[in-house]
């Protein structure tokens, strides 16, 4: 049976992976115990017949031992490189401590590639530009180059006989995606709590969405696939949809108006990943579609 630690254990990565624990989906990876560092004072420790949750309430830097665990999954964020530098710094010491090297996934996003501006979908081997980041918009912009910033450090510990691995993760849909201020989560939480659904947007909008579930299950087979030469796999659905249509199709199935107000305007917003590797070489699929997961919502 393996250990599991996962670092910025508090936001979606994290709380998805701890409900699919309980829900007795990680029996197939062999999973046992967790440990999650977070912030989040309230959390406590958690024992089930079938996985021990341990929680490390604190912030990494505070941080001086970690648990000797085999998998580790880095979800720590910080808009700041250089805050985000001294997170992953200590991390590293961390490591050092420990006797036996964990299999390490680094949990980056599909932002690292800029600016869509062909409506392609994205491909692991997309030439990374700091022109096209520089295109984004709002704190895309800051959060892209320091995505770029730890996976750098993530490939340097490949180089130091560490297995690791970046999953450059897209958007998703589950329970725990409602805490969040994203397009998606709007729409549901206007459906759930109010009698109209409103969008409004000046721009066309595609996205995909990947259930939690499926989001877990990836993650945790790319991470035990890490090696020294830290393959990186794109993380999403790659069936995408417009914003208008997503609208509309939420609007049905919880038979609440619709309320679209959207410019037009030839300018899009793409956002969608090829999965073609992650198909190919890991052999994963997506197990819940859209239809199925919005029906999970309601």
């Amino acid at each position: 049976m393996k250990k599991l630690l996962i670092l910025g254990g508090s936001g979606f990565v994290g709380n998805s992976i701890v409900d699919c624990a309980i829900n007795k989906k990680l029996i197939k990876h062999n999973i046992n115990e967790i440990y999650i560092v977070s912030r989040n004072k309230n959390s406590k420790k958690k024992k089930y017949k079938h996985i021990k949750i341990n929680y490390i309430c604190k912030n990494i830097v505070d941080i001086k031992k970690i648990p000797q665990v085999d998998y580790v999954i880095y979800c720590i964020k910080s808009r700041s490189i250089k805050s985000s530098n001294n997170y992953f710094n200590n991390f590293s010491k961390l490591l050092n401590n420990l006797p036996k090297k964990p299999k390490i996934l680094f949990t980056s996003s599909g932002v690292v590639y800029g600016k869509n501006d062909t409506k392609k979908k994205d491909r692991e081997n997309k030439n990374i530009n700091i022109k096209s980041i520089n295109k984004l918009s709002g704190y895309k912009i800051d959060y892209a180059k320091e995505k770029l910033s730890i996976e750098k450090k993530i490939k340097e510990l490949g180089y130091e006989n560490y297995k690791v691995s970046i999953a450059r993760c897209y958007t998703f849909i589950g329970k725990n995606i409602l805490r969040y201020k994203y397009a998606i989560s709007d729409l549901i939480n206007d459906a759930c709590d109010k009698s109209k659904i409103t969008l409004k947007t000046n721009l066309n909008v595609y996205r995909s969405y990947m259930h939690s579930d499926d989001l877990v299950n990836w993650l945790i087979v790319i991470l035990k696939k890490s090696n020294n030469s830290c393959p990186i796999y794109n993380v999403g659905s790659d069936k995408s949809i417009n914003l208008n249509t997503l609208s509309k199709k939420i609007a049905k199935l919880t038979k609440k108006k619709l309320s679209l107000k959207i410019s037009k305007n030839k300018k899009f917003d793409y956002y969608v990943p090829s999965i073609y590797k992650a198909k190919k070489k890991l052999n994963l699929k997506i197990s819940i579609n859209l239809n199925d997961a919005l029906n999970l919502m309601f």
